[in-house]
This record gives C-alpha cells, structure tokens and sequence, in this order.
C-alpha cells in the first residue's frame, strides 16, 4: 500500500510540475524576429529615394540618343547607391533572427548589379526599361519598409 501511495504522490507532484512548468511559460512572450531599428528604417527610406530620383532624373534630363544615357554618364551614382545597399546588408545580417530582411537586401543588391551590367553592356537605357526598373526598386524597398514595420509593431502592438 505504500508503494502505490508513493507511486500516487510521484504523479501527483509531476502533474503539478507539469502545470506550474505550463502557467510559467504562457507568462513568457518567445520573440523570433529582431527589435525595430529606426536608423535602418530610415536607411531605406533613404535609399528608396536615391534609387528613385536616380531612374527619375535619367528619365527626365537624358536621351537614349547622343550618348545621353550612357553607362559612363552614371557609374557615380550606380557605385553610390550600391555602397547604401551593402551597407543596409551589412546592418540587418549582424542582427540576430533578420533572415528575411537580410534575403531581401541581397535580392536588392542581386537586381541592382544586374541591372546595372545590363545598362553597361547595352551603354543606354529605354524609357521603359528605366521606369521598369524604378518600379521593380519602389516594390523591393516596400517590402524592406514593411518587413521594418513589421517589426515595430510587433514588439510594441498598438493598443
């Protein structure tokens, strides 16, 4: 008899553990993505501008003729805007649990030496290509905006 009294007490003290173990961790908030980062929210923001206003005043102020658009006319500028997005790289990948806004930054950086390969290869750029691109560019940076805000909403839910 007293081994199944003992028997009995072991589950009992084991049930209790069990839910004390379960109304502890329902208590805890597990987080999986990283804190908000006003700087790099305003990084993006940034650099979503750069990119736009470079397609914008090549649109607006060159031609595809004479030589208006040629590559060499803006290898300052590609190489400008290449340094922010290596940098908007470099910032998400020391931040733990960012795989999503670290893969967006590469497909960013993926499309955006493509593209520019593409206008030195082809040493012009068509106005349609030129608002393609700018689109293509405005769509990832949104999803760099929104995948940040994501984050602060997140960790600080509106009430």
């Amino acid at each position: 008899m007293e081994q199944h009294i003992s028997i009995q007490a072991r589950r009992y003290v084991c049930i209790f553990a069990l839910l004390l173990s379960v109304l502890a961790m329902s208590s805890c908030r597990v987080q999986f993505i990283p804190a908000y980062d006003a700087k790099i929210a305003e990084q993006i923001d940034a650099t979503a501008k750069a990119v736009d206003k470079f397609y914008l005043t090549m649109l607006a102020t060159s031609t595809a003729e004479n030589e208006g658009r040629a590559f060499n006319n803006y290898t300052e500028q590609y190489v400008a805007i290449e340094v922010e997005l290596n940098s908007l790289l470099n910032k998400n990948k020391i931040r733990p649990l960012n795989e999503n806004s670290i893969r967006i930054c590469e497909i960013t950086i993926q499309l955006w030496q493509k593209y520019k390969q593409e206008h030195k290869d082809d040493n012009t750029l068509s106005d349609g290509l030129i608002k393609l691109n700018n689109k293509t560019f405005s769509d990832i940076f949104y999803a760099m905006q929104v995948a940040e805000k994501g984050k602060e909403l997140v960790n600080n839910p509106p009430q």
